[in-house]
């Protein structure tokens, strides 16, 4: 069985692929890498720049008569101190939480997801990122139709139900309430709002498939605040 590990806080998870997010700091399916023969030793940093790299690279600073973490009077940017590196800076990007669904034939699928954002209002489109290895980009793939809903602030438990394990392990609606919308996606009741979507266009990313929505049908069930990766993390 193989072994994956968050990027951002060291967590191991074991199955044939990543989970959708981690149940540790929330980051999503992209943060994890496989850990492999002999990776254990290389991987000083399971959280980013790892302790043995900054301290040897504040030990050639000091050498070189720099102070670590700000630059030399004169380099042009003037003093700032940087810490972490480009994955803990993406880290810091504000992003929504959704549930995105699809179907394939009769069967149903559903995974949490971050990366959805507007792109148009008239006509509305929104784009989507989905990693490849993830079940429900099969159902993308298959049939072209998408469900977004928009989870509220206490929806903790939906974002569990279908972030921390593959609908490949099984059934993720099971006993969990939803409709069916006018795309014939699933769409789990308890959430703020949603929309439907069938891909005009996709992009290979390459580990994730960029597609763009058409939106075909949306709503709202409530005006409660939606949940925001960041409240997810802090609150969970």
């Amino acid at each position: 069985m193989k072994q994956w590990r968050c990027t951002i806080c060291g967590y191991i998870h074991t199955g044939e692929t990543p989970p959708d997010v981690c149940p540790v700091c929330g980051a999503d399916s992209s943060f994890f890498e496989e850990v492999t023969a002999g990776a254990e030793e290389g991987s000083a940093s399971a959280a980013g720049l790892g302790k043995a790299e900054r301290n040897s690279e504040a030990g050639t600073m000091r050498a070189e008569g720099v102070t670590p973490g700000v630059r030399p009077a004169g380099s042009g940017a003037g003093e700032s101190l940087v810490k972490g590196g480009p994955k803990q800076a993406l880290h810091k990007i504000t992003y929504g939480l959704f549930i995105v669904s699809s179907r394939r034939g009769e069967e149903i699928n559903a995974q949490c997801a971050n990366t959805v954002f507007q792109i148009t209002s008239e006509p509305a489109t929104v784009a989507i990122g989905i990693n490849k290895s993830n079940y429900t980009h099969d159902f993308i793939e298959a049939s072209g139709v998408v469900g977004i809903s928009i989870l509220d602030r206490q929806g903790h438990n939906l974002a569990r139900r279908f972030g921390y394990r593959s609908g490949r392990d099984g059934d993720k609606f099971a006993g969990i309430p939803y409709r069916t919308g006018m795309t014939g996606v699933p769409l789990p009741e308890g959430c703020l709002g949603f929309l439907e979507g069938k891909v005009r266009d996709k992009l290979d990313c390459g580990t994730h498939t960029l597609y763009l929505l058409d939106v075909v049908n949306g709503g709202l069930y409530s005006d409660e605040e939606p949940m925001t990766y960041g409240y997810f993390r802090a609150s969970k």
